[in-house]
């Protein structure tokens, strides 16, 4: 159930004036109370104008997570039913596998900070507070464990065609699990599963994205930020509720299509968006490490190689460096 913070932002928008007393009285409140719930979303980052015999407009909404907008982002959702804010964790993965059992319907887990973030092969993550979004999709299909191999690929256009919408920015997908920037890596994402006799009953996504320009992000050679990307087009503001409807929103949708669509729907938009093939790098497996160049990815998701002598390879999960 919304608070009334929440239902005032939902009233408010960005294109008229609503009075304080329309307000109220659509919500059955007094005036009194409509402002003190104004006063509490301008302190969220929201910025509201107030115009006197006019009333109130959002101007801009917030750019921090807070617990009202990530209220109302859920209850737009047709896909999680709850989300769980913590402003501190070890990582929103294991929150998440905490949550498990008790939750039948997928949801989210959503943190200010981790303290213990970590990647594939269990590489740390650097999540400082305030400066990322640090996230966890629960989600809980019914489906045989070798189709997790094309979960990455959809996942990987949604967090993607999300930072589109929301910054205007053009983006790269790096196999597996890397989203680009101008060849600079802005968000990597973890997929773990719980499965029993070959079915999958839980995917558990971790999506860790780099938005504020922070020291630790400067110090990698081949990171970025939306801040950083943003500032070179002389833009600087990162509106947090809409990036965050917007990733929503498209990993419901490709989600979707994952459950209903083979890979080979989207593999041309995929293939359009990675910034792998034709390119010489290093493919490090669980035995061995050569230098190639990813040629194709097959319908079943599977990376198409061709090594130095000519030899053609299909990995479903390796490391690869340019």
């Amino acid at each position: 159930m919304l608070n009334l913070d929440q239902k005032v932002l939902k009233l408010l928008n960005k294109e008229q004036f609503l009075s304080g007393q329309k307000m109220a009285d659509q919500l059955g409140v007094s005036r009194t109370a409509v402002w003190k719930s104004i006063q509490n979303l301008k302190r969220d980052g929201y910025k509201v104008e107030s115009v006197t015999n006019k009333g109130y407009m959002l101007t801009r909404s917030s750019d921090k997570l807070t617990e009202t907008l990530l209220s109302s982002m859920i209850s737009q959702s047709d896909l999680f039913t709850d989300i769980i804010y913590r402003e501190s964790v070890d990582s929103t993965q294991k929150v998440a596998f905490q949550y498990i059992s008790e939750k039948q319907q997928p949801f989210i887990v959503v943190s200010n900070e981790q303290t213990g973030g970590r990647g594939r092969f269990n590489r740390e993550w650097l999540s400082p507070k305030s400066s990322g979004l640090y996230m966890s999709a629960v989600l809980k299909p019914d489906i045989e464990l070798n189709e997790i191999i094309k979960f990455n690929l959809f996942i990987s256009l949604a967090i993607a065609r999300a930072i589109e919408k929301s910054f205007n920015l053009q983006t790269g997908i790096k196999w597996p699990n890397d989203i680009y920037i101008n060849d600079k890596k802005v968000c990597g994402f973890l997929t773990e599963v719980l499965s029993e006799n070959n079915m999958i009953q839980s995917i558990i996504c971790g999506i860790g994205i780099n938005l504020y320009e922070t020291q630790s992000v400067k110090e990698i050679n081949n990171a970025t930020s939306i801040e950083s990307e943003l500032r070179k087009n002389d833009r600087m503001v990162i509106e947090m509720e809409l990036f965050l409807n917007h990733l929503v929103k498209e990993i419901e949708h490709y989600y979707e299509l994952f459950l209903s669509t083979p890979f080979s729907t989207i593999k041309d938009d995929w293939v359009s968006k990675s910034i792998i093939f034709g390119r010489g790098m290093r493919i490090s497996e669980m035995n061995r490490s050569y230098m190639g160049k990813p040629v194709d990815i097959t319908d079943d998701g599977f990376l198409v190689v061709t090594d130095e002598a000519g030899e053609i390879h299909k990995i479903i999960s390796a490391d690869i460096e340019f």
